[in-house]
């Protein structure tokens, strides 16, 4: 069950959207996006009224989900769109420790594809449930996914994965794609229509026997109208129905998939054409890997190798997609089903933009002219010294249980080419080591030190702050991390010393 595969094909549909391609096909323009995937565990009487409350008649009506945390600091709400009475808008948000919540992706959402979502969840989760009533662990596989593709807002997926009467919620979440090139940065990248769907695999056990059966009479010579699946039960899913209808003069069959709801009501999920040709090299490319596995598993248990051989059908305006998949591991032969709904198009959101950041100035005499570093004494030299401001990070500073930070601060200059991000390299000697007393690093005014002249050139700066007082660098006390060079190139150079970390483990 590769669910990384759905995972990349999710965010993936983001590369369809870009207006310029290369001659591959390729996207030539830069975009970025930040995502967030999670599993967590789900009990199977909680989907429905989450579900529901997002994307389903709960939300129809108003009743809609808020706050409802996913994991710690992480959470899912609803709200009403006020364009359109046939969606809701999804948010996904979570603490990001400034006391308003922070949201990765608000994403529109129709009422008439997530319906059909809950129909299906439901079915399905209920089948499992009394499969394992009867039989502790039993039942087969499923992954059913609720999908949003919204250029103003983000992909949003959510996901119910089963497997023998383990459940669990599967996010994958990622913010509306944007552009990188200077001037665009942070505005939208695409201006496609939105849409939703749900999509879903089925995975079943079967022997070679079964597998040539069921293909046969589903794309090959024995896929006759009398003796072709008509409504059939995929067991033990019987809540997901298949039917085939031969063309076989035409060369193609046509798969359909409906959905019986627990009210005995069958709603289309998907359907598609599929060429007996296509079908006849499927069959025979899977039945060439399960014989082979089947004698290596024969000579030595355990050493086969692992195969997976995907067949893959579509009708992109109105249909959806399905793909029968075939996989082999250690003599164990699995088939999936996986199809997709046909795309819903949506009214999108207002276009959710990053929350505005305000860098620090751009230090350093190589990229600042040193007339330009704000004291006219400053100027270029061959020489110089450091005039340096030690601080310390937020991760330090947000430590529970942090101590006082005052002490005495121990740094040593090295040539940047003697450092690497472990510390000095072996053999490295330092240029000045040098002591700034009773150093209290939470002081309003940040500390100051004015170093010994070096030539110029690149230097890094390492230091640790003695808490204790005992001169050695002891776990829980602050340091720096070598993660940038600093150039000398004036007469004073001023940089930004940053305690980074506290110390882990004194390695």
């Amino acid at each position: 069950m590769k669910l990384s595969h759905l995972v990349l094909a999710g965010l993936a549909a983001w590369g369809c959207q870009s207006p310029s391609q290369t001659s591959t096909g390729e996207s030539t323009q830069a975009v970025e996006w930040v995502g967030f995937h999670a599993e967590v565990p789900w009990a199977p009487t909680a989907f429905h009224s989450l579900v529901s409350g997002l994307i389903g008649p709960d939300a129809q009506n108003g009743n809609f989900v808020t706050n409802q945390q996913i994991v710690q600091g992480v959470y899912l709400s609803a709200t009403p769109e006020t364009t359109t009475t046939g969606q809701s808008r999804v948010a996904l948000t979570f603490d990001d420790g400034s006391g308003t919540p922070r949201s990765l992706a608000v994403a529109p959402a129709s009422f008439a594809v997530g319906t059909l979502f809950l129909t299906t969840i439901d079915a399905a989760l209920a089948k499992m449930q009394a499969d394992n009533a009867q039989q502790p662990g039993s039942g087969e596989s499923f992954l059913l996914q609720y999908k949003v593709v919204s250029p103003q807002g983000g992909t949003f997926t959510l996901g119910v994965h089963a497997v023998t009467g383990v459940y669990t919620l599967v996010l994958d979440v990622a913010s509306p794609p944007t552009n990188l090139p200077p001037g665009k940065i942070g505005t939208p990248a695409s201006n496609a229509t939105p849409y939703d769907t749900i999509d879903g695999t089925v995975w079943f056990h079967l022997s070679k026997d079964d597998f040539d059966f069921f293909v046969g009479h589903a794309y090959g010579q024995d896929g006759t109208g009398a003796q072709n699946f008509d409504d059939f039960a995929l067991e033990p899913h019987n809540w997901l129905r298949l039917t085939v209808t031969p063309h076989l003069s035409a060369q193609y069959v046509n798969v359909a998939f409906d959905v019986l709801g627990l009210d005995g009501t069958r709603t289309p999920v998907a359907q598609a054409p599929a060429s007996v040709l296509a079908g006849s090299l499927f069959q025979a490319m899977v039945d060439r890997n399960m014989s082979t596995m089947l004698a290596q598993e024969q000579t030595k248990a355990g050493s086969s190798t692992p195969w997976e051989v995907p067949f893959y059908y579509n009708a992109p305006v109105g249909g959806g997609v399905v793909q029968v998949i075939a996989q082999g591991t250690t003599g164990v032969f699995v088939i999936a089903y996986a199809v997709e709904a046909p795309q819903h198009a949506l009214v999108d959101v207002p276009f959710l933009a990053y929350e505005p950041v305000a860098p620090p100035p751009e230090g350093g005499a190589s990229t600042t002219a040193c007339n330009q570093l704000g004291n006219p004494g400053i100027i270029a030299a061959s020489q110089g010294a450091f005039s340096i401001t030690f601080t310390a990070s937020s991760e330090i500073l947000s430590s529970p249980n942090l101590p006082p930070l005052v002490g005495d601060i121990d740094c040593s200059v090295y040539n940047a080419s003697d450092v690497d991000i472990a510390g000095p390299k072996v053999g490295a000697q330092s240029l000045n080591d040098f002591v700034v007393p009773h150093v209290n690093l939470q002081a309003s005014t940040p500390p100051t030190y004015l170093t010994t002249t070096f030539p110029d050139g690149d230097y890094q700066i390492l230091c640790a702050q003695d808490l204790n007082g005992n001169g050695n660098v002891d776990p829980g006390e602050p340091i720096t991390l070598p993660v940038g060079d600093f150039p000398l190139a004036c007469n004073v150079n001023p940089v930004t010393v940053q305690f980074a970390i506290l110390d882990p483990a004194n390695q």
